[in-house]
């Protein structure tokens, strides 16, 4: 079957929009499935894992590979929670099209949804809407549609309209080929890619259906027309047109290689170089790591031989095949356009590119940076040799995830996109046989001095045989935040011995590691080491050592020493009716506002707020605005604790130092 038949379409959308009943339906419509699948029950073809079956959503991207009697398609599931964005956005390198699944409702388009339809467009995806639910009460078709296309773009335009909402839809009307308030503003859109045509249609001041037919395919891939569907998946309204369309007017995978933005591409064609893209990548207790692949350019069999320019390894293609959500179906050969599958080779990672020859450059899909730490350790001795093996799946499989070890607090800290995120990678962990235990992570709190101070300490003992002596007289001083520490050597006339001084040095550098009032690391401070005694059987290294670590403590109390915390930059965004709730919650969590930005019926915050009141914000923000809102955070710098609050924060600090 030739690359202009196939069609690689992923459907986006947030968690309620049917997203996954949708796929379903359309593979049942072709006749891939004898019996249509149900999130609900837990048999829906791209909902296969444990957790999605028990939390009724799907987590991860799930395809469908379909031979419809007029094409081939295969139909990328994704999840809908702004929480598992990765292969939302991944599934964009995969995918020709963008179906967008949105539930009919006044509220309009959640801002996930219009977030991912931006990312579709600048990615140069073909776009649709689907929208579902207009079984629900007290809805106006009209109202929705246009809150909708006032979101998304006057160039979303209906291709078919439900004849009613509530009980009342039960068909749906064809535009096209109809008399409605929609029809020239679908021709306009489809006429606007082709250049004879709208001369034709200025010149005649119309087109016959079967020459829009015909257009479509390329106004969608040049982004002058997003079709839009009414449909209802469950029963069935809506859903053969739908259906129909994919295979007939969505534009294929050749026309869409050039939404591919790869500079590893030459022509697409089968005989050329083998470019494949990796992704997605998943853990089977059986075949290992499967990655998912998008094939460029060139033909992939089981015997391929494929390098890794990342790597530099020669790689075979095992297991060569399509998907058909938790099953794969082995083929002979794929080709440019299509999704395969390849199992057991354990350190490919997405955004990876295979080629038969040649060079070829790493995808970066721009992925949204994590914010949210776990500190994790593992439950048990037994848990020990497997778990470090177990995080570095989690980082292959979803790419939001980040592993680093806190230089700061020794804990060992796993990052991701939200609480709800975390949690499902730690669980599938533990589905994987390793117990892990979690906490919020200790804060990388921060001491310095805001005054200058004296101090000197004598360290003399006797035990018999060689004594210990040494004695250092310091002074201390606060420098600018970010300086840094400076140590300044004026002994003279050899009060101390040159060879002591490094001790000194050392002692100093050793308690500033450990902190003095809170067992944090002590930062931009200034020592000056200006006197000393020494012994000249008794005095030793560790001796001096002694005296810096005990002088600096007693200065370091006399300096009027305060408390550092880390501040984030966070911009959160909420539809406008919940703006007076989250901005006045942020202020009782000690936020400093910096701006405000406005996008349709979206207001985005922009602030600055301590670490220490942004730790479990996502589970508050989800409550405040209905599972409307998200954020998004990084380190700023570093700023005073308030001196109310700086008591309270050291005993919690001792507390956990102590637990």
């Amino acid at each position: 079957m030739s690359a202009v038949e196939l069609h690689n379409i992923t459907f986006l959308g947030s968690s309620d929009a049917g997203k996954t009943t949708l796929v379903e339906s359309v593979a049942h419509h072709f006749g891939a499935t004898s019996r249509k699948g149900s999130v609900e029950e837990g048999t829906a073809l791209t909902d296969f894992t444990a957790e999605e079956k028990e939390k009724k959503h799907s987590l991860t991207a799930g395809v469908v590979h379909i031979e419809a009697p007029h094409g081939k398609l295969n139909l990328i599931d994704t999840p809908g929670y702004p929480d598992f964005v990765a292969d939302a956005i991944t599934s964009m390198g995969a995918a020709g099209t963008a179906v967008f699944s949105i539930a009919a409702r006044e509220a309009g388009v959640p801002f996930h949804t219009l977030q991912l339809w931006k990312r579709a467009g600048e990615t140069g995806l073909a776009r649709s809407v689907v929208v579902t639910k207009l079984d629900g009460d007290n809805l106006d078709l009209g109202q929705v549609i246009e809150n909708i296309r006032e979101t998304l773009g006057q160039r979303v335009v209906p291709f078919t309209l439900a004849d009613g909402t509530g009980d009342a839809f039960t068909k749906v009307i064809t535009v096209a080929g109809g008399d409605n308030e929609y029809r020239s503003i679908l021709v306009d859109a489809i006429v606007e890619a082709d250049d004879d045509l709208m001369e034709k249609y200025l010149e005649e001041g119309d087109i016959s259906t079967e020459e829009l037919e015909q257009a479509i395919p390329r106004a969608m891939a040049k982004g002058t027309f997003a079709p839009l569907f009414c449909v209802h998946p469950k029963q069935g309204i809506g859903l053969e047109e739908f259906a129909e369309f994919l295979v007939r007017d969505f534009p294929s995978a050749s026309m869409q290689l050039s939404v591919m933005h790869s500079e590893n591409i030459e022509d697409g064609s089968p005989d050329s170089r083998t470019v494949a893209r990796v992704w997605k990548v998943m853990t089977d207790k059986h075949l290992g790591q499967v990655s998912y692949l998008r094939i460029l350019q060139g033909t992939v069999t089981p015997d391929s031989q494929l390098v890794d320019p990342h790597t530099q390894r020669t790689i075979k293609a095992n297991g060569l095949s399509f998907l058909f959500g938790k099953d794969l179906q082995a083929t002979a050969k794929a080709g440019p356009g299509d999704i395969v599958a390849v199992t057991r080779i354990d350190d490919l990672e997405v955004g990876d590119v295979l080629v038969s020859e040649g060079e070829a450059k790493r995808h970066d899909f721009h992925l949204p940076s994590p914010y949210f730490s776990l500190a994790v350790k593992p439950a048990s001795r037994a848990d020990e040799q497997k778990i470090s093996g177990e995080l570095a799946k989690a980082v292959r499989e979803d790419p939001c995830v980040r592993v680093h070890r806190d230089p700061a607090t020794g804990e060992n800290i796993v990052d991701g996109l939200s609480e709800l995120h975390l949690q499902t990678v730690l669980h599938r962990i533990e589905g994987r046989g390793v117990g892990v235990e979690t906490k919020l992570p200790r804060i990388a709190y921060k001491e310095t001095i805001t005054g200058k101070a004296e101090a000197s300490h004598r360290h003399k003992k006797q035990t018999g045989g060689s004594g210990q002596f040494g004695e250092a007289h310091i002074r201390i001083a606060p420098r600018t935040r970010g300086e840094g520490f400076e140590f300044v050597n004026a002994i003279v006339g050899g009060a101390i011995p040159k060879q002591y001084i490094p001790a000194v040095e050392k002692g100093l550098h050793e308690q500033m590691a450990d902190g003095i009032i809170a067992g944090s690391e002590v930062v931009d401070i200034a020592v000056e080491l200006y006197d000393g005694k020494f012994h000249a059987v008794d005095s030793d290294e560790l001796s001096f050592k002694t005296c810096g670590r005990i002088a600096l403590k007693e200065a370091f109390a006399k300096a009027n020493p305060i408390l550092l915390e880390p501040v984030m930059n966070v911009e959160i965004t909420v539809p406008s009716r919940y703006f007076g709730d989250v901005s006045g919650d942020l202020n009782t969590r000690r936020g400093h506002i910096l701006g405000m930005d406005t996008d349709g019926d979206f207001q985005t915050i922009k602030a600055e707020v301590p670490l220490a009141e942004m730790q479990t914000y996502g589970t508050i923000l989800r409550s405040m605005s209905h599972g409307e809102g998200s954020y998004a955070m990084e380190f700023s710098r570093y700023d005073q604790v308030p001196s109310h609050l700086q008591e309270q924060v050291v005993q919690g600090l001792a507390e956990q130092a102590d637990g």
